[in-house]
């Protein structure tokens, strides 16, 4: 019975396509609305909830010729504005999927109606047993760098509104890039800001309870967090806003989310070249990592898929920002844990039930 058991489930395993050279479409023929991502599974419809922040319809400004180079933030000091960047118009539209192949686009999750006036990025939705809890970076027309924001809904797709308009979590680190983890052994929740500080999370998600551990270097950014094998992983990067070519994926592990964190190396930066802060292959994926997915195959045996945006790659001329490419990567893991040196592909492959 096992033998026939086994068979049907690899029979009935098949193959999604990932591409990192063009958008992936929806089910109206739109290419995907991009921006930081978070991702949600839902158990009551076996979907995939994908939200992205809406950067806005201008073009993206390729820093990369400026005097200090790709990850500079020229837009910022002059060089050459971007009107997408540190605006007030974004919004978090949503996705769903069965299979990260077919998407469907639901709407605006998150419209600038349902928050404070002034400039939001990187959402992070987690269900809490009764309600879906959206954080997202909250810098508003108040003032910079204030700290993080919360919005609810009753459902995946929303729309979300607002319910505490100014978090603060603790440790050293500055406001900016997040993830927010809920160990799947525990169910308790964390939230890793640029730093890195790990603040953890009450019981219902909603905010921050007890002291934030700092990890070691501080100049890193976009970290992501997940578990594999009993063993936590942090995933995080150098600074880099919004620029073109990415960041580089630097590797920290423990044995609890509250560390202690060890650094296991950089996987990400492309040592087939010397460095320069004008190049945009410095990196191997062309991307800043936005998200670690777990997804089970047709076994139900874990698969651990890296997203990130590749900046200023939108392919038409003229095309706005809103449609600059993904990246999408399977982690491969060393016999000691450690996270394999990563390869730029143009597609990766998913295995789907």
């Amino acid at each position: 019975m096992f033998s026939l058991l086994l068979t049907f489930a690899f029979a009935s395993a098949r193959t999604v396509t990932l591409p990192n050279t063009r958008l992936p479409v929806d089910t109206s023929g739109d290419t995907l609305i991009t921006g930081e991502a978070s991702f949600l599974h839902s158990a009551s419809d076996n979907l995939w909830y994908a939200y992205f922040n809406n950067w806005g319809g201008c073009v993206g400004v390729d820093c990369c010729p400026s005097p200090s180079g790709c990850a500079s933030c020229c837009f910022a000091t002059g060089y050459a504005p971007d009107p997408c960047v540190y605006t007030d118009n974004h919004t978090i539209v949503v996705y769903s999927t069965p299979d990260f192949g077919t998407w469907t686009y639901l709407g605006v999750a998150l419209p600038a109606s349902a928050r404070r006036a002034g400039i939001e990025f990187r959402p992070q939705v987690v269900f809490n047993g009764s309600m879906y809890l959206m954080y997202y970076e909250d810098r508003w027309s108040g003032g910079t760098n204030r700290g993080y924001a919360l919005a609810a809904s009753a459902t995946a797709a929303g729309p979300f509104s607002t319910i505490n308009p100014s978090i603060v979590m603790g440790g050293r680190g500055r406001v900016g890039d997040f993830d927010v983890f809920v160990d799947p052994a525990t169910g308790r929740g964390y939230h890793v800001r640029t730093g890195l500080s790990i603040q953890p999370l009450d019981a219902t998600l909603s905010g921050p309870e007890g002291a934030a551990v700092d990890v070691p270097l501080p100049s890193v950014e976009g970290p992501a967090m997940f578990l594999r094998g009993g063993v936590y992983y942090l995933l995080a990067g150098v600074g880099c806003c919004a620029c073109r070519g990415g960041s580089n994926v630097v590797v920290f592990t423990a044995p609890s989310p509250m560390g202690p964190w060890v650094h296991r190396g950089d996987v990400g930066s492309n040592h087939s070249q010397a460095f320069s802060k004008s190049s945009p292959t410095n990196y191997v994926t062309h991307a800043q990592t936005t998200k670690v997915v777990v997804v089970p195959d047709a076994t139900g045996a874990s698969q651990y898929l890296l997203v990130g945006n590749q900046w200023v790659t939108s392919q038409a001329p003229g095309a706005p920002r809103n449609k600059d490419l993904l990246f999408f990567a399977l982690l491969d893991f060393a016999e000691d844990g450690n996270i394999t040196q990563m390869r730029w592909a143009d597609e990766a492959y998913l295995s789907v039930p």
